[in-house]
Order: structure tokens, then C-alpha cells, then sequence
């Protein structure tokens, strides 16, 4: 096939092949912490979505965009990051159109050699970035990235072709300005991309300051640039002040800190060339090796006079392709160094802000790898440098190690849990399996809820641990304060996911909870950022039983916990008295059931009251059945009391012991009375102990 019929397909096949990298596995796993607060503020309605992004540290674009997308595209996990899919393909068709337009419109082997030009390294750069961990990572989260670096592209593509144009107030003026702006809604990381951008327009003019026959062009050049910004300052007004308080005076807890700059760099780096789900100690040394082609085409400029391509670059002139090395380094790098910098006052790193940076990165590699192709054309056809057969060797094994080891990264990503994100849907659900009425749930992480809201099967009711309501219905989420934190967390809203409170006022709390609650399910992710001092984790060993603990994969090592919190030293008023013996070794000494009028899809409660009356060598489990009026059992669940971690063989003789059940109406019972029973049994041999205890009947309506 042509190199030219090639050229022109290629793009699309590199579309396709991105797009089926970036479908697989799409919703697969389950939204961590960022992904469902995404979720949760989407889900506002847009009123309360701006008032609460307000109150955070992020501004509101991707959260309306993604608002009215999940109306019409439905509100599950697929579905809400096909959206961040959307944006990672049309940044791939971005990176090929604008290095285009970038590179050298030929670059020779020779006088008499073929050319490679910018469609050649547009489709190499589409490439890179259609394969690339980095992009495939973001491109199935659910969060701003995607649609930040896309924004980010075609602001700085739009700057060159406006401060190019023959007039002020051009069309790229116009886009150069919307893009921007909107890039100032979707994420404050863009700022250091305008330090890239502010610094090369300066570096401009400091280039043209003593060439006399660009003084009319330079002054253009400052005015358009000057207008421009104040065209966003002025459209970025409305939120300018909330911005500048978020910045200045945050209202969460501070959780990131610094890090050195040998991590920085090789965290990058690494990142950039194989995702993020390799080990950058390692891996951040092998992307150093991408810089012996870069540093080749930067040398190759700077030997040619080309640091900047042409002395009018940035100026008011018909050549657009002039974009230099030095200006895609500038691109990437220069926000990573401004950020380092800030971080020294107030950490601020973090890889994924980098991926805002990354499709110069790309461009670089692929203009680097084509004039190295060239330079390796030149020698051979000139019989120059035959240890350049050597480097085309090398080369050639450098790409096939490059792809493995994206191939690699890829897999860990999507398979290797020692990569995989936070389980919270499996946190949650947990929970949900396990939870009861009279359960509470504690979260003590500002921004843990939202799982809550978006895995839990029923609706949750969500307060602050400090001043909850004791009468609320359904799920109770209680969520815990910054103990010892700063006075402006919050900003002293009271709706506010984030407050200051005291260790005393937080053990008040819990000993009210205690009081109220006989059971608390504990979601631990990100709580020493809240309690640094493990007050509550305490509080809980010295005044609660745990009876449930189960880990979860992600690196936040998230954590279900239960505990009994107020053991009952009486049968209740409310429980029926049995004291039915059972095989001399247990006695049920009453119960409790919810309601008995119940539709198919609900759920039957019951509560049972044991006592040992012996010890116990067997681990008996328990049955809650119902029998249809032939004694038929039509639906049953089984369970260990308590717990497999607090089960009979654990339990002190004679002590009250509370166990909640809850059994699940099948869809499918037909209407009718039924019968409700309790047994138990020796789960190895099945032997029933006793007689099965009759808990009345129970009505099932459609």
C-alpha cells in the first residue's frame, strides 16, 4: 500500500483501535472516592450542584456537563465514564490535527530522499496517545481530566493562531477565549498551563524587542495577547472570588504531602511513557531512556539555529508550522516545574494533574522518533556513521520494549488488584448485605458518603455525627468531624461535608450513638486525614465489641467494620418471651419481628434474643424460613449468629446476646399468608437443635 494511502487511513484505524482500548473494561470495576463525589454532585439538581461545588475545591463545568449527560444517558457506572471515553477519543483526533499543523510541513532524509511530514507525525503522536496507559486510564474515570486536557489543547492551539492572525477580534480570538475559560471552569490545574502560556508569549517579545521591523508587530501582538486576558478575567469574574477563597483558604482538610523532586521527575515520567500502573522506581528510569531522541531533535535545533524555527514564530505571519522542539518540552514541563515550585509553600503534586499537560508530550516523542528515523536515512544513504545501524537496532528494541511494557501496564490496570481502585461498591454492598433497622452506619472521611448514596440499595439519610436526629428512618449515615482541625473547615456551613470539631465533643457523640444504635458498621477509608490522633478507632476498642471486619482492594485500604455497641442486659418490652430450650444448650429467650403486611421485594425482620447455657464446641448457624401453607419452605436465609468473627463458641454463658435478621421476599411468591420459623442447626451434619420457633405469619401483597 502507498505511504500516502496509508497516511490517510491510518488515522481512522488508530481511532478504532483507541476507542476498543478505551471500551474495554469501561465500568467494570467500581467508582472510587473523586468518581463518586462526581457521581453524587451530578446528581444535584444544578441549583444545589453550584452552591456545593462552591464549597469544595473544584469548579462546577464537568459537573454540569456530566449533570446533563447522565439525564439522558442514565446514571450508571458505564454510562457516566463513557463520557470521559468521549472526550479521551476526540483528544486522540485533537493530537493528530493540531501535529499537523505544528510540524514541519517535510522533513527530508535527503535532497533526493521522500519527506515525512506533519501527517506522519500526527499520525505517530495520535498513535502514542491512542495506546497510551496514561490517557486509557483517564479516559475511563469519571472525572474532569479528559475534558480539562482537551480544553488545555485547544486553548494553547488557539493562542498561536491568534497572536498569528492579521486581526485582533478573529475567530481564533474568540475560540482562543472560550476554550480558555472554560478550562478555568473545569479545573484550577489549568493556571500553571497559563504559565507555560504567559511565558512564551513573553519569551516572544523579549525575542522581537530589538528587530525594528517588527515593532508594529509586536505592538499587535501585545494587544490581541492583552485583550485576551481580559476577556477572561472578565468572563471568569463570577467565580473569581469563590476561586480565590478556595485557593487561599480551603475548606477541607489538608491531605496531600510533599514530594521530593526525584519522585516527581520519575513519577512523571513514568506516567507519561507506561500509566500508572507500573512502579515508577523502576519503570521512571526506562522513560528516561525517551529522552535520547528528544534530546537528539533538540540538539538538531539548536546545531540548525532552530531553537526558535523562525524568527517571526508567534508573530503576525502567514507560516503557521513553526512550532519548535523546545515550545512541546515548554508545554509539559513547565507546568510540572510551576507546580513543584508552589508545592514548596503548599503540596499541590499529583500525577494525574499532569495528565493536563500530556498531549505536547506525545507530539514531542513523535517529532523526536520521526527525525531520528531521518537522521538514521541521512547516514545510511551518506555511508556517514555506521554505529548509527547500532542506534536503529537499539531503536527498533526500544520500541518493542516500550509496547510490552504498555501491554503490561494495561493488564495491571485492568486485572492486577495490587492496581485496582478502591472497592467501594464492594464496601458498600457489604454493608448493604449485613446492614439492619436500628444499625447505624459511621463514615468518618468527609467525601466517604457519597459511595453510600450512589451503591446502597435503599435510600440513606446522611447527618453529622455532632447533632444527628435520633428518629430518622431507613439507613442513618453519620458522618464524623475533623477532630482538632481548623476552625474555617466548611467554612462554618452547616451543610457542609467537612467541620472542626474536638475529641471530647466527638466521644460525647459517639456515647450518645452508642445509647441509640445497638450496632455500628464502620466505613474506613481516608480517616486518619480526620482523626490523625485514632480517637474514634479508640473509642470503639475500649466501648465496643467488633464482631465484623473485612478489607477491600484499592490503595486507600478501605475497611468494613461492626460493632456492637450496647449489648441488651434484658429482654426489651417490645420482644415476645419464649425461653425455648434447645438441646440444653441454647435458649431463644425471645424476639421482636417488623412489619408483617409486607410486598414482594421487601424485607421480613426479625430479632432474636439468645442465651448460652453451656459452652459450646460448634459454630451453629441459624435459619429464618417461611412456609407456605403445605409447610413447604418457600424462602429462607441462614446466617451465623452475630458473626463468623463472634460466633456461639465466642459467647459468655448466660449473657443476652441481640441478633438481627433479615430475610428478602422473593419477586416471584405468589400473594398470601405465610408462616414464619427460626431453626438451628449444626451446619456439617444439619441436626436441628430443639424444636423450629414459630414467629407468626407473615402477609405478602403484590
Amino acid at each position: 500500500m502507498p505511504v500516502n494511502r496509508f497516511l490517510k487511513i491510518s488515522p481512522y484505524l488508530i481511532l478504532l483501535g483507541g476507542f476498543i482500548l478505551r471500551l474495554y473494561q469501561l465500568g467494570a470495576a467500581s467508582l472510587w472516592y473523586d468518581e463518586t463525589v462526581s457521581l453524587y454532585l451530578a446528581q444535584s439538581d444544578v441549583a444545589e450542584l453550584i452552591r456545593h461545588t462552591a464549597g469544595d475545591i473544584h469548579p462546577p463545568l464537568y459537573y454540569l456537563v456530566l449533570h446533563f449527560w447522565g439525564r439522558v444517558a442514565g446514571w450508571s457506572e458505564f454510562s457516566m465514564a463513557f463520557l470521559s471515553l468521549w472526550f479521551g477519543m476526540l483528544l486522540i483526533a485533537l493530537v493528530y490535527r493540531v501535529a499537523r499543523e505544528w510540524m514541519p510541513s517535510s522533513l527530508r532524509p535527503s535532497p533526493n530522499g521522500r519527506g515525512v511530514g506533519g501527517a506522519g507525525i500526527g499520525t505517530l503522536a495520535a498513535l502514542l496517545v491512542a495506546i497510551s496507559p496514561y490517557n486509557i486510564w483517564y479516559s475511563q474515570e469519571v472525572r474532569m481530566y479528559t475534558l480539562g486536557t482537551v480544553l488545555g489543547l485547544l486553548s494553547v492551539y488557539f493562542l498561536r493562531r491568534m497572536l498569528q492572525s492579521e486581526k485582533i477580534f478573529s475567530r481564533d480570538f474568540l475560540a482562543y477565549v472560550i476554550f480558555t475559560v472554560l478550562g478555568f471552569y473545569t479545573l484550577y490545574y489549568f493556571i500553571f498551563l497559563m504559565v507555560f502560556q504567559w511565558l512564551w508569549v513573553a519569551a516572544r517579545v523579549w525575542q522581537i524587542r530589538n528587530q525594528k521591523s517588527e515593532i508594529k508587530n509586536r505592538s499587535s501582538f501585545l494587544s490581541t495577547f492583552a485583550l485576551s486576558q481580559l476577556a477572561l478575567l472578565l468572563l471568569y469574574l463570577p467565580w473569581l472570588p469563590v476561586a480565590f477563597r478556595q485557593a487561599t483558604d480551603p475548606p477541607v482538610p489538608p491531605w496531600r504531602e510533599f514530594i521530593a523532586l526525584p519522585r516527581v521527575i520519575l513519577e512523571t515520567l513514568s506516567a507519561l511513557a507506561f500509566g500508572q500502573a507500573v512502579d515508577w522506581n523502576v519503570f521512571g528510569f526506562f522513560a528516561l531512556l525517551l529522552f535520547i531522541p528528544i534530546g537528539v531533535l533538540l540538539w538538531r535545533e539548536w546545531k540548525n539555529r532552530k531553537l526558535v524555527p523562525n524568527r517571526h514564530e508567534g508573530s503576525r505571519i502567514k507560516n503557521r508550522n513553526s512550532v519548535s522542539a523546545f515550545f512541546l518540552l515548554g508545554y509539559t514541563f513547565v507546568p510540572l516545574a510551576a507546580i513543584y515550585l508552589f508545592s514548596l509553600w503548599k503540596p499541590l503534586y499529583h500525577v494525574r494533574y499532569i495528565f493536563t499537560y500530556s498531549p505536547a508530550f506525545y507530539i514531542l516523542i513523535a517529532y523526536a522518533l520521526v527525525n531520528l528515523f531521518v537522521e538514521f536515512q541521512n547516514a545510511r544513504r551518506e555511508n556517514s556513521a555506521r554505529w548509527l545501524y547500532g542506534l536503529g537496532a537499539l531503536a527498533m528494541l526500544a520500541s518493542i520494549g516500550f509496547f510490552t511494557i504498555s501491554g503490561f501496564s494495561l493488564y495491571n490496570f485492568w486485572h492486577n488488584p495490587q492496581y485496582a481502585e478502591d472497592d467501594l461498591r464492594g464496601a458498600v454492598n457489604y454493608i448493604a448485605e449485613r446492614w439492619r433497622p436500628g444499625d447505624v452506619i459511621l463514615v468518618n472521611a468527609g467525601y466517604a458518603y457519597p459511595a453510600l448514596v450512589y451503591y446502597f440499595p435503599e435510600a440513606v439519610t446522611r447527618e453529622r455525627l455532632s447533632n444527628y436526629r435520633a428518629n430518622s428512618t431507613g439507613a442513618l449515615v453519620l458522618q464524623t468531624g475533623s477532630i482538632d482541625g481548623a476552625q474555617n473547615l466548611g467554612w462554618g456551613d452547616p451543610r457542609s461535608d467537612f467541620y472542626a470539631t474536638t475529641a471530647d465533643e466527638t466521644r460525647a457523640a459517639l456515647d450518645r450513638a452508642f445509647q441509640n444504635y445497638s450496632r455500628v458498621w464502620m466505613l474506613r477509608i481516608y480517616d486518619t486525614v480526620v482523626d490523625p490522633q485514632g480517637i474514634i478507632r479508640k473509642y470503639f476498642d475500649e466501648h465496643a465489641t467488633m464482631f465484623d471486619d473485612q478489607a477491600f482492594s484499592g490503595e486507600s485500604q478501605t475497611r468494613v467494620q461492626g460493632f456492637v455497641t450496647n449489648p441488651p442486659r434484658a429482654l426489651p418490652p417490645s420482644a415476645t418471651p419464649v425461653n425455648q430450650n434447645l438441646g440444653e444448650r441454647v435458649e431463644l429467650v425471645g424476639y421482636e419481628t417488623g412489619v408483617r403486611e409486607l410486598e414482594r421485594g421487601n424485607f421480613f425482620d426479625a430479632v432474636l434474643y439468645w442465651k448460652l447455657l453451656q459452652a459450646v464446641n460448634y459454630n451453629y448457624q441459624v435459619t429464618l424460613q417461611l412456609l407456605n401453607a403445605n409447610g413447604e419452605n418457600v424462602a429462607q436465609m441462614d446466617e451465623t449468629p452475630l458473626s463468623e468473627m463472634l460466633p456461639m463458641t465466642r459467647w459468655n454463658i448466660d449473657e443476652l446476646y441481640r441478633e438481627p435478621l433479615r430475610l428478602k421476599i422473593p419477586q416471584t411468591l405468589a400473594p398470601g399468608e405465610y408462616r414464619a420459623i427460626v431453626k438451628l442447626y449444626e451446619p456439617r451434619s444439619g441436626q436441628v437443635l430443639g424444636e423450629a420457633i414459630k414467629l407468626g405469619t407473615v402477609r405478602v401483597s403484590e
